[in-house]
């Protein structure tokens, strides 16, 4: 009977063998499948992080894109504003040194001659001569610089000085007034100021 023992406890201490030896493999494989899963996880996690941070980037180099492009416009939009009010203090100012001007003794002289001028481009009887309300107390001085018969008329149109011929016989209009000749330089100061708004 010890013999059986003997082999029914070496049986048993084989089978207790293979067992810790089936468990230590399953053990190891479980152990290497968790390394693999969580490598994986762990390359899907970053994959979704990297996707996630490109995303992101994106979305504020979008943003900023925006923000510049949105800063950049309001900037050229006040450069704009700024222009303007420039050049409406410029010509402000010009209308005004037009005005003190038509109050001197050389502003008679021109508008004498430019009436002469008038007189020699508009070589017909049905000339009209139109004038600002104030220079309407130069209207014998225009008369006579004039040289002929002709029609002295107020216009509305005329609003710093100077003087205007019409002749519908001869369909010509000459504009002699000083509105106009202040008018023609805006194009001029556009070109020339260097107030320009440029990309």
């Amino acid at each position: 009977m010890p013999d059986t023992v003997s082999k029914t406890d070496n049986f048993l201490k084989a089978i207790e063998k293979y067992a810790e030896k089936q468990r230590n493999q399953i053990e190891s494989e479980a152990e290497d499948f968790k390394k693999r899963e969580l490598s994986k996880a762990e390359d899907e996690g970053l994959k979704e992080a990297y996707t996630l941070i490109q995303r992101k980037m994106a979305g504020i180099n979008n943003q900023i894109a925006s923000d510049l492009s949105k800063a950049e416009g309001e900037s050229r939009k006040k450069i704009f504003i700024r222009r303007k009010e420039i050049f409406e203090e410029v010509f402000e100012k010009a209308k005004n040194k037009l005005i003190d001007f038509t109050k001197t003794d050389k502003y008679l002289s021109s508008l004498e001659k430019s009436t002469r001028l008038i007189a020699e481009k508009l070589n017909a009887d049905d000339v009209i001569i139109l004038v600002s309300k104030n220079d309407l107390q130069y209207q014998d001085k225009i008369a006579k610089a004039f040289g002929r018969n002709c029609e002295i008329k107020e216009s509305d149109n005329i609003s710093v000085g100077g003087i205007m011929g019409i002749s519908h016989k001869l369909g010509l209009l000459i504009d002699e007034t000083l509105d106009t000749g202040l008018e023609e330089q805006h194009e001029w100061f556009y070109t020339h100021s260097g107030l320009s708004v440029t990309d």
